[in-house]
């Protein structure tokens, strides 16, 4: 019995003398392993347009030639979620790939998942869009654009072209041409109200 006693004991010891050993190192081993954290955009416009019509273009998975540089659209799946996949086809003969992940016309919200990272076109990783639309003053409409994504370079010590602010600027500036395209669509298709 006295031989468990002084086992324990000396089990116990080892334990929380590890444990201290581990508390010591333990910022040094986070940091080192650490690489890229998510980042967010959040930008948002508002549309002289009933959220009704700007739903209708945003919606439309399948149909988004609006979005600024695109030529050509190729889609399938119906607009269902994780099943339908457009590709852009751009101006400049490169493709952008992306999945519809989330497409609710009660709440007015659609998501979008680029497939495949083309950091020479866009110096972000993994880039997720959720637009939501809520009904603003006047019969106008809130456009929002939140964005996650990580940097262009998912280990440490990124390449000055690859880092999280070159990827923020580049996802914001990227925001702002498709809600600028979006915003100009919807209007210039809704008739202005008479003088």
């Amino acid at each position: 019995m006295r031989q468990a006693l002084v086992t324990i004991a000396v089990t116990r010891r080892q334990l929380l003398g590890a444990v201290a050993a581990l508390s010591v190192f333990s910022p040094v081993i986070a940091f080192a392993a650490h690489g890229a954290s998510p980042l967010k955009v959040v930008e948002t416009t508002i549309v002289d347009a009933p959220p009704d019509k700007v739903w209708a273009v945003v919606s439309d998975f399948a149909h988004a030639d609006w979005l600024p540089g695109v030529v050509r659209v190729e889609a399938s799946g119906d607009d269902v979620p994780d099943q339908a996949r457009r590709r852009l086809i751009m101006a400049d003969g490169g493709v952008i790939e992306e999945l519809l992940t989330k497409r609710d016309a009660e709440r007015m919200l659609l998501g979008v998942h680029r497939e495949g990272d083309d950091v020479k076109r866009l110096p972000a990783t993994n880039y997720t869009a959720l637009i939501t639309l809520r009904p603003a003053e006047d019969g106008k409409t809130q456009l929002e654009w939140k964005a996650r994504f990580y940097r262009g370079y998912p280990n440490n010590d990124p390449p000055p072209e690859l880092n999280d602010d070159v990827a923020i600027a580049a996802v914001r500036t990227m925001q702002r041409a498709y809600l600028a395209a979006l915003k100009a669509k919807v209007e210039a298709s809704v008739p202005s109200p008479r003088q």
